[in-house]
């Protein structure tokens, strides 16, 4: 994957398309525009939100943008290379630099595999002239920063709380040392009290490493917490996008006002996005 100008963002979206059939077989009548007309960049380093209610079409976005779901319109451009024109050199490399973070953590990890081949199995895949200590090096390492103890690397999926489990998912995706963290409902499967603690390690990385963040959510008051921008989607547009303190705290859109009002309000102090 070649780089391309200094002055392109990581990330280009244009005039993006998706459709899904209707019915299957010969029930198949016609289809439906999941996302119609998207357009938008990221710049590295930045933190985007992806808002809108169930069926907006946020998590086809994102899967879209991670090369899981056909397009049908429109490009998608990383480091100013379409993903329409990438082999499977090219595929390989975006893999290791764009990483996902899915909402069920459990569903996420390999129920058969401990905690320490979960997180080896990136690192032998991408990185297989890594001696053993050097992976079980990078493991500790990792398990620090994400605030859990080197004995879990013992342990089973089933064996940890919803929480730990997702502190595994995010530790895997950060193994390769990734510049974006692509994130589908991180938190909206744990309880209140666990989402400020994955949502306060989100950050803590977003900073510490520079990472570009997408996070995807129908809770604009966690989107607040994170990110810099954010874009309303429904049913499949873009209805507002913009600045997240603007769009968030002054909405224009109807839509955009009905979503901040089903959400409690976060205390004054933790409403600002990280970085800014």
């Amino acid at each position: 994957m070649t780089a391309g100008s200094a002055a392109e963002p990581l990330l280009r979206v244009s005039e993006l398309g998706v459709r899904y059939a209707r019915g299957r077989g010969v029930r198949r009548n016609g289809a439906f525009a999941a996302l119609q007309d998207i357009s938008f960049d990221v710049q590295a380093g930045d933190a985007l939100g992806i808002v809108g209610e169930s069926g907006s079409g946020k998590s086809t976005l994102l899967r879209a943008l991670l090369g899981l779901t056909p397009v049908a319109e429109g490009s998608i451009a990383w480091h100013g290379c379409s993903l329409a024109t990438f082999d499977a050199a090219a595929w390989r490399a975006l893999r290791r630099q764009v990483q996902p973070v899915f909402q069920d953590p459990l569903a996420s990890l390999d129920p058969r595999m401990r905690v320490r081949a979960l997180l080896a199995e990136p690192l032998h895949v991408h990185r297989p002239e890594l001696a053993r200590a050097a992976v079980d090096e990078a493991m500790a390492g990792m398990l620090a920063r994400v605030g859990l103890p080197v004995g879990v690397l013992a342990s089973y999926p089933h064996e940890l709380s919803g929480g730990q489990c997702q502190r595994i998912c995010i530790a895997r995706a950060m193994m390769l040392a990734p510049t974006v963290l692509a994130c589908d409902e991180p938190v909206s499967a744990l309880d209140v009290s666990i989402q400020a603690q994955i949502m306060q390690l989100l950050q803590s990385l977003h900073r510490s490493s520079n990472l570009t963040v997408v996070f995807v959510s129908h809770n604009l008051a966690l989107v607040r917490r994170l990110c810099r921008r954010v874009i309303v989607l429904r049913q499949g547009r873009v209805v507002e996008a913009g600045d997240a303190d603007q769009v968030i705290g002054r909405p224009q859109h109807e839509y955009t006002r009905a979503l901040v009002a089903a959400v409690p309000a976060l205390p004054r102090h933790e409403t600002k996005a990280s970085g800014s």
